[in-house]
């Protein structure tokens, strides 16, 4: 996978985190690839929503939904942080109409490669790629919000935006993507460029949990934390 150069500066705070049971209150100024293991799937091996197990929470009767990390107040709040997603290029990029058609990459995650060029998808590419797919379905006007991290790049080497994506469910919550699909085992926290990022520690313990579940690549990959 690419490698991004992320120059992070840990000692810039804005974030103040509140734990309080199993849901993070955080507060927030939010203004501003995978190197992955296993065998290749082939595109013809994986129905279209598949978006993995739910594991051990399925199986304990709980919603998934109450894994998301939410936005916090005065995050994503005004009509003109919104824009029109255009495609999901894989389990970590999106793009979105801006005025400028932007790509842009979820910060501190890294999903398994899809087929590209002459290379193979990666374990669980198509699959994570699916699952993205089906929570931001193209074509039926979703709108997102991305916000960068001021311990965090603006840009990777290829000019993709660094940011934290949320989107709205089928419920009205304004959910982080970035987390979601680290909690439910469809990407891994990208560790090299995840050090002083504000949400860092959300995303560890989202990534523990969804190992010790066997969700998604977890559990068909044998992956290991990157």
């Amino acid at each position: 996978m690419r490698r991004m150069n992320l120059r992070l500066a840990p000692q810039s705070p804005i974030y103040i985190v509140v734990a309080a049971g199993r849901s993070a209150l955080f507060a927030a100024a939010l203004t501003g690839c995978a190197n992955t293991v296993g065998a290749a799937i082939a595109d013809s091996d994986v129905q279209s929503g598949d978006t993995g197990s739910l594991g051990a929470d399925s199986a304990a009767g709980i919603d998934p939904d109450e894994l998301d990390l939410l936005a916090p107040a005065g995050v994503c709040e005004k009509p003109e942080d919104w824009f029109h997603l255009g495609n999901v290029l894989d389990g970590d990029t999106v793009t979105i109409d801006d005025g400028y058609w932007n790509k842009i990459r979820l910060l501190g995650v890294a999903a398994p490669e899809i087929a590209h060029n002459s290379k193979p998808a990666e374990c669980f590419g198509v699959k994570a790629w699916q699952s993205v797919k089906t929570w931001l379905p193209e074509g039926q006007g979703v709108k997102l919000c991305a916000r960068p991290d001021p311990g965090a790049d603006d840009k990777d080497d290829y000019k993709r935006l660094l940011r934290y994506v949320y989107f709205k469910d089928a419920k009205g919550r304004v959910v982080q993507l970035n987390a979601r699909v680290i909690r439910r085992g469809q990407g891994r926290l990208y560790r090299s460029f995840s050090k002083g990022l504000t949400l860092e520690t959300e995303f560890k313990a989202r990534e523990a949990a969804a190992q010790s579940e066997l969700l998604g690549g977890w559990k068909e990959c044998a992956w290991t934390p990157l």
